[in-house]
C-alpha cells in the first residue's frame, strides 16, 4: 500500500482594502506610526553637520599627509629647529581629529537623548577647526558645521 502525502493547507491571503480606501495610508484620526518620525533633531542640521564634518575630515587627511612628510624630513635632515618642524607636523593631525569628532557629533544628533550633546560637539569642534588650522574644511566645512550645530541646539 502506498502512503498518501498529507494535504497542504491553503495559504490565506490578507483581505484587500475596501474600495475607496488607499492601502498603506493611515485612517483619519489614527495615531502616526512610531517609526515614521525619527528621534533626535530634524534632518537639516544633521545633514549640514555631516557634510561639514566630511569636508573637515578630507582636509584633515591632506594635512595629516603633509604633516607626516614634514616630520619625516625633519627627522632625516639635521637642522636647527628640528623640534619646531616635528611639532608643526604633529599639529597637522588636529583637523583629522576634529573632522572625526564632528561626524560623531552629527551621528549623535540623530539619537534621541544625545541630540543636544551631539550639537554641542559639532559646534565646538567646527569653531575649533575654523580657528586652529587656516582653511580647515575649505572654510565651508567649518561654516556648515557651525550652522548645523546651532540649528541642532535650536531645534
Amino acid at each position: 500500500m502506498a502512503e498518501e502525502a498529507p494535504a497542504e493547507k491553503p495559504v490565506e491571503k490578507p483581505a484587500a482594502a475596501p474600495a475607496g480606501k488607499p492601502v498603506g495610508k493611515p485612517e483619519a484620526g489614527a495615531a502616526p506610526a512610531a517609526a515614521a518620525q525619527p528621534s533626535g533633531v530634524s534632518s537639516k542640521p544633521f545633514v549640514l553637520s555631516l557634510i561639514g564634518g566630511i569636508l573637515i575630515l578630507i582636509t584633515g587627511v591632506v594635512f595629516a599627509a603633509m604633516g607626516t612628510i614634514i616630520a619625516a624630513i625633519a627627522s632625516i635632515i639635521p637642522m636647527f629647529g628640528m623640534e619646531v618642524l616635528m611639532a608643526a607636523g604633529a599639529m597637522m593631525y588636529i583637523p583629522l581629529i576634529l573632522g572625526i569628532v564632528v561626524i560623531v557629533g552629527a551621528a549623535l544628533m540623530k539619537t534621541g537623548g544625545m541630540a543636544k550633546m551631539g550639537s554641542i560637539l559639532v559646534l565646538i569642534c567646527s569653531i575649533a577647526s575654523l580657528v586652529t588650522v587656516v582653511g580647515s574644511g575649505f572654510f565651508i566645512g567649518a561654516i556648515l558645521g557651525i550652522i548645523g550645530g546651532a540649528l541642532g541646539l535650536k531645534g
